[in-house]
């Protein structure tokens, strides 16, 4: 029984490598529920948290997000949150948006359907194509806005630098524009709540 668990998940595992995600340190199989070809979203979630160590912020609560009693708002959280942490609209550009939710779809409509994938996985749904649209529209929407650095002459300025070493980590380099006087600071509070968790998340996957 315990070989044909590793077997399957192995096979499983591989799959998901094909489709980008080659680094999987840790995966432990004492989360195997429902039998020896079954996995629920607790456990999808601790695998994809170990596989992505260290790379994702800590995500935010829906009522957070932009417009949150929105369509794109909901499926959002509906499907993102089946694997990982709930992530912002701010980060991918509207240009990025689309190919990292098609890399998403992908990885959906394989765990949710009929071959061994969607037999292994218990409950993961994959969006039909209007939602799908719904979802890249709605975080087209809100997504980060990229700055254009010929409009700022003081980026080379010690403050400037350390704006283009910090918020150049993890996104596109944010318009500062984007955000009023008042909105900054909580922003910026946010921001850096999520490189401390994701410090600590690489310290723990070490």
């Amino acid at each position: 029984m315990k070989s044909n668990r590793q077997l399957i998940l192995g096979m499983a595992l591989i799959a998901i490598g094909l489709l980008g995600m080659n680094t999987i340190p840790g995966i432990s199989m004492g989360g195997m529920m429902g039998g020896p070809m079954m996995m629920d979203r607790d456990d999808m979630k601790a695998m994809m948290n170990r596989m992505m160590a260290g790379q994702l912020p800590p995500g935010i609560d829906p009522r957070d997000l932009p417009d949150p009693k929105s369509e794109g708002a909901r499926l959002l959280n509906h499907y993102c949150t089946q694997c990982h942490n709930l992530p912002g609209p701010g980060m991918h550009t509207a240009q990025e948006w689309p190919s990292v939710v098609g890399r998403m779809n992908q990885r959906m409509q394989m765990m949710g359907g009929h071959g061994m994938m969607g037999m292994m996985m218990d409950g993961i749904d994959a969006p039909n194509n209007s939602e799908l649209k719904t979802v890249v529209k709605y975080l087209q929407a809100h997504a980060q806005q990229p700055i254009d650095t010929s409009r700022y002459s003081d980026l080379d300025t010690p403050a400037g630098q350390a704006f283009q070493n910090t918020c150049s980590r993890c996104h596109a380099l944010p318009d500062p524009r984007q955000h009023t006087a008042a909105e900054w600071p909580a922003v910026v509070e946010r921001m850096t709540r999520n490189m401390q968790a994701i410090a600590e998340s690489k310290s723990r996957s070490r």
